[in-house]
């Protein structure tokens, strides 16, 4: 049994780790400065706790980690539309708090699972992306791009630490992650904005021309893919990818929500400039590279994006 410390763990994904990780036999100890809502089927399980706090508290941070063996580093701000509104508040996050975080990790020993992201590569053109494709980014003025840098330098950190200090760390980039409670409708990602818009029988709004592409991950592919990573010795000091390599337009994607859900809903078009402002930049394809974590570990995707589309939507129009 492995005392496992779960950052954002009451989030999106962080609550199918913990779920998972106990039910494979683990203690679980949860840090979210969110509500409890998402984990509370798991208080009368005696192998999990939960901590309402933030990353940046050092006190709160340097006690759980002094307890785990493992840390999945999973809080961060990961909202298109606050890397715009909000970019220092980005920043300080994800990497002020991973950094603190990092550094005690590596104090006491504990292995450091990194949730990094696919945003990292920027705007390469040259897909699919394997994990030592070259970053291709923006200028620092536009903020859209203060998420993908802040995660990437804590990347630097972790080969840094792995290399000076001998800390143990696992890196993984999420390609869009998706499923039954992984978001509040109408927030963060596309798919549950577009939820949203579907069950209130509102015009989906789909930005640009729809043409840009995406490769969606059902939620229990991904958890699976992060526990297998954090537990398996074999992934120690590498980078990897964690996504499906289906490749799905953005307008594909609405057409597909709308005849897998029986919708009506008008499909409108809106250029980004009036979606997010001048400062943010979107990325024409983004598509994984798998063929490591399939080697390493034996990993891949395995839920289609109708079904996975389907349970999501079954789970959202519950009452």
């Amino acid at each position: 049994m492995k005392r496992v410390l779960v950052t954002g763990g009451a989030g999106s994904i962080g609550s199918y780790v913990c779920e998972y990780l106990i039910q494979r036999g683990h203690e679980v100890m949860a840090l979210d400065n969110g509500p409890s809502l998402k984990v509370e089927h798991l208080f009368d399980s005696g192998r999990f706790k939960f901590v309402q706090d933030s990353i940046l508290v050092k006190d709160v941070v340097e006690r759980l980690v002094d307890q785990a063996d493992i840390c999945i580093h999973l809080a961060a701000i990961a909202d298109p539309k606050r890397y715009v509104t909000e970019p220092l508040n980005v920043l300080n996050v994800n990497l002020k708090g991973s950094l603190g975080l990092l550094d005690h990790c590596s104090r006491r020993g504990v292995k450091f699972v990194f949730a990094s992201t696919s945003e990292v590569l920027g705007k390469n053109p040259k897909v699919p992306w394997n994990e030592e494709a070259d970053r291709v980014l923006g200028p620092p003025n536009i903020n859209r791009w203060c998420y993908s840098t802040g995660k990437a330098l804590i990347e630097h950190y972790c080969h840094a630490y792995g290399q000076q200090e001998k800390l143990p760390f696992v890196i993984m980039r999420f390609f869009n992650v998706y499923g039954p409670r992984c978001d509040d409708l109408g927030q963060g990602r596309v798919i549950p904005i577009f939820l949203e818009k579907f069950l209130k029988g509102e015009p989906v709004v789909v930005h640009g021309d729809g043409q840009q592409t995406r490769c969606f991950t059902f939620i229990e592919d991904a958890t699976q893919a992060v526990v297998e990573l954090a537990l398996n010795e074999a992934a120690l000091g590498q980078c990897f990818n964690i996504g499906s390599d289906r490749e799905t337009s953005i307008l594909e994607l609405a057409q597909t929500m709308k005849r897998v859900g029986g919708f009506a809903n008008e499909l409108v078009f809106k250029p980004h400039l009036e979606v997010f402002g001048k400062s943010y930049e979107d990325i024409p394809r983004r598509i994984p590279d798998v063929s490591r974590i399939k080697r390493v570990i034996g990993w891949e995707a395995t839920t289609g994006l109708e079904d996975g589309l389907k349970r999501t939507i079954d789970f959202y129009r519950q009452p």
